[in-house]
């Protein structure tokens, strides 16, 4: 009984991963939508750290269930790639046309 309540709790993380990199990747579309239609290098930026911080949430799913790393490994590395994320978007909102 307890193999079935972990698995029930993979795939729901699993579908929340999957729909974290849906939204992320809509709102990084519509980003680059406004980079290019105002050509604002601050929107460009900005799409950059969406992309980055969904990369970085499914990298922690990607390293862990499917690359194999430790837990502690897979979460350090999709929180560096987050953090960069959130830097690109703090410069886009300081960042001059």
């Amino acid at each position: 009984m307890r193999m079935t309540n972990l698995s029930t709790l993979f795939w729901f993380a699993t579908a929340i991963k999957v729909v974290a990199l849906v939204l992320g990747a809509f709102i990084v579309y519509l980003a680059y939508m406004g980079y290019r239609r105002n050509a604002s290098k601050p929107l460009l930026y900005a799409a950059l750290g969406f992309a980055l911080i969904t990369a970085g949430t499914v990298t922690e799913g990607v390293l862990y269930v499917l690359v194999g790393t430790g837990l502690l490994s897979a979460t350090a590395g999709g929180t560096v790639i987050t953090i960069l994320g959130f830097i690109a978007i703090i410069y886009s909102v300081y960042s001059t046309k």
